[in-house]
């Protein structure tokens, strides 16, 4: 049967190494002609490629940098047994870019936790740290670059190995495994575990199938799966921005502060580039969207000043600008490129354009008779006012001393009445309140003091038919039953009168029909 290429070599490898260990001789390998294994394992290596059965590839991720922080996130400069830390490690893979990597709905989730990496622990000098979460740093065209939090570790006080893998959870691409030594542990222990020929990897331990082993007469070990930590790389970070203490309305200038800081306690950063990309609701009123400054030491930090104008806007919002860092640091003698984004937010907000007319008064006025007063309004601006209100406050009676109006829309206009009832004459003083909530949702209050001339109550004028009536009958209700008694026999008269006329008519008319007949026989 014909072996494959890797494991030709393994056998090999491990061939020489045991030899080696006997006398300090070369040894060759005498079963077979190594030229002839090779060739054939190559052919073994094409044909697997072919039929599709050869290993997948390996991400390329390599360690830029790591630091600890503590449950308050200061950063740690000396571990001891037992303490509880969180490593924050940058990883970078030069050989994906962003978009590939990742699943469609988190390329764009930059400074946000991503789901598309497997990222498991493995054996090592610490426990804990299962707890953990990857940050996208890089965009979409660019080689995929995270930060990877490892929370909850502790260190068991020997050793200084943290060990762990990555790989991807949407691409066919075998894990990488890492070591980091961390250099913070306070003692120096480092014991081979057993780098015999014939030791076990532990259960979790993946091995690199381009490791290599080297060996001599103190032991040997594997190569290839820790990699030299680089210094850590300086971050530039928001470290606070302030704009004033008034609300930011639409159409209104304002002054934005923009403080940075540089993380590093030993690196400065040069050659230093800052770019603000403003978003809707926002624009920068007198100068670039760009500034430079030549170089920022290590926990130092400058301030940008400038004059934004907050554009016209439908609604509230909150308006969001992008802060782009872009810089050089130099670390390990080598001049390297640094990129790190953020976001900030500034609240905008619709000024009230609700205008109240002073109070229409009544000309009139006078003791328990009702009278109105008007405010005539406009909502000229673009939101809807809510809980509009009216209330009295005073000694002047009201039909209502407080009247909910509701909300008025913009565009609106319209009046609101209060109706009062003075109950003394004189002049009345009183204060109309008027209150709503704007869309800023403030408690906007507005006070209207008016003045009343209230008159007295007018007599009565009585009637003149009333005055023939004696007093007993105007207030008896017995002149009311004799009027209608005299009623019903002043139409009992006028029926007799009728009647008597009509019979007296009829005898007249049968005296001339008497005289008539004599006159014909005659």
């Amino acid at each position: 049967m014909k072996k494959s290429f890797r494991q030709i070599c393994s056998q090999v490898s491990i061939g020489v190494f045991a030899c080696s260990m006997i006398v300090n001789v070369p040894v060759f390998a005498e079963e077979e002609d190594p030229k002839e294994s090779i060739k054939d394992a190559v052919e073994i290596e094409q044909d697997e490629i072919k039929e599709g059965t050869a290993s997948p590839q390996k991400s390329a991720f390599s360690i830029n940098s790591y630091s600890l922080v503590n449950e308050k996130g200061e950063p740690i400069e000396t571990l001891k047994k037992g303490d509880v830390f969180t490593l924050i490690v940058t990883a970078t893979d030069p050989n994906v870019s962003t978009e590939k990597a990742l699943e469609q709905k988190e390329v764009d989730k930059i400074n946000q936790s991503i789901h598309s990496l497997n990222i498991d622990r493995l054996t090592d000098d610490f426990s804990g740290g299962q707890d953990v979460q990857a940050i996208l740093l890089s965009q979409k065209q660019e080689p995929l670059k995270v930060k990877i939090l490892f929370k909850d570790v502790k260190w068991k006080g020997k050793g200084d190995a943290f060990r762990f893998q990555i790989g991807y959870a949407a691409l066919d691409i075998q894990y990488t495994a890492h070591t980091i030594e961390i250099k913070e542990c306070s003692e120096e222990v480092k014991e081979p575990e057993n780098t015999g020929s014939d030791a076990e990897q532990p259960s979790d331990t993946i091995v690199d199938d381009n490791m290599s082993w080297s060996g001599g007469s103190s032991g040997g070990g594997f190569e290839g799966s820790s990699q030299t930590i680089k210094t850590a790389s300086p971050n530039l970070i928001v470290k606070k921005y302030s704009y004033g203490k008034d609300p930011i309305y639409a159409g209104k200038e304002f002054q934005l502060s923009l403080e940075f800081f540089n993380t590093s306690k030993t690196l400065a950063c040069e050659n230093i580039v800052v770019s603000l990309e403003t978003g809707d609701g926002l624009s920068i009123a007198n100068s670039s969207n760009t500034f430079y400054f030549e170089s920022l030491g290590a926990q130092a930090s400058k301030t940008i000043d400038l004059t934004m104008k907050a554009l016209s806007i439908e609604k509230n919002m909150s308006a969001v600008i992008d802060v782009n860092f872009r810089y050089d640091y130099v670390a390990d003698q080598e001049r390297i490129n640094q990129t790190m984004a953020e976001k900030i937010s500034i609240p905008i907000y619709l000024k009230d354009r609700f205008e109240i007319q002073e109070p229409t008064l009544p000309e009139m006025a006078s003791v328990g008779s009702e009278c109105v007063v008007s405010f005539n309004y406009v909502n000229k601006g673009k939101s809807t006012l809510s809980n509009v209100e009216a209330k009295v406050e005073g000694d002047i009676p009201a039909l209502q001393k407080v009247q909910n109006v509701g909300n008025i829309d913009p565009g609106t206009s319209g009046s609101i009445d209060v109706i009062l009832t003075p109950d003394q004459p004189g002049i009345q003083k009183a204060t109309i309140l008027l209150s709503y909530e704007n869309a800023n949702e403030e408690l906007v209050e507005k006070k209207f003091p008016i003045e009343l001339n209230v008159e007295d109550m007018a007599p009565m004028t009585p009637d003149d038919s009333m005055d023939a009536i004696p007093e007993e009958e105007k207030s008896s209700p017995w002149g009311w039953v004799l009027g209608l008694i005299a009623l019903l026999g002043a139409g009992a008269v006028i029926v007799f009168l009728k009647k008597r006329h009509k019979k007296k008519q009829q005898k007249e008319d049968h005296e001339d029909l008497d005289f008539d007949d004599e006159d014909l026989k005659e």
